[in-house]
């Protein structure tokens, strides 16, 4: 192979590595990780079945780049989004609506339900998720440390952290809301959000 074709080769790589990541996602959803076969992924994905095995040894190995791919990229992008808002409660609750709306495959609670079920059977599932999630933690506890300094309050690292830790419970709490309770709406949820919050950086 020449010099020439490797990095179209690479890419294209990629590009059929994410277009079964999504089929695979949208089969997930529908089915559950054990309901949904590897047969199901290629027809969803317009491939055979035999092309998957090219970039995934099985379904398990499918799992696990889905749960990466959402821990690394759609997670980090809700954090940042956080750490960079003036507004924290506005953006909690278009957190809420995204999940709630189910239009984005990547931000779908269902699928966060069952990949969180999943890392439970599979200790290198969890070794992931809890790697991911202490990062996450980590990116939390940075912008209520700031949040708060910026309104004269100093905490202390012990009380950074556990307010952060709440504050993921919040945003995973929201997440299950959407499921459980459709027909909440976000100027239902936001003067209990901002009272939440203003406790936090208190």
């Amino acid at each position: 192979m020449s010099a020439a074709l490797a990095p179209a080769r690479r890419q294209h790589a990629a590009v059929q590595r994410e277009r079964i990541l999504d089929a695979a996602e949208s089969c997930f959803i529908a089915s559950g990780f054990h309901g949904a076969s590897m047969a199901q992924i290629a027809g969803t994905a317009a491939i055979s079945a035999g092309l998957i095995y090219r970039y995934f040894k099985n379904k398990s190995a499918i799992v696990k780049a889905i749960i990466d791919r959402h821990l690394e990229s759609e997670a980090v992008r809700v954090m940042d989004r956080l750490v960079a808002t003036d507004d924290v409660v506005d953006e909690l609750l278009n957190v809420f609506e995204c999940y709630r709306g189910c239009q984005d495959p990547k931000m779908n609670a269902a699928l966060m339900l069952e990949l969180t079920a999943e890392s439970t059977r599979d200790p290198k599932l969890m070794q992931i998720v809890r790697s991911k999630d202490r990062v996450i933690g980590m990116r939390l506890s940075d912008m209520l440390r700031r949040s708060a300094a910026a309104q004269g309050v100093r905490l202390t690292a012990a009380q950074v952290r556990m307010r952060a830790v709440l504050l993921q419970c919040l945003v995973e709490g929201l997440i299950m809301r959407s499921i459980r309770d459709p027909a909440l709406r976000r100027n239902d949820l936001r003067p209990s959000i901002k009272l939440l919050l203003a406790a936090l950086l208190s």
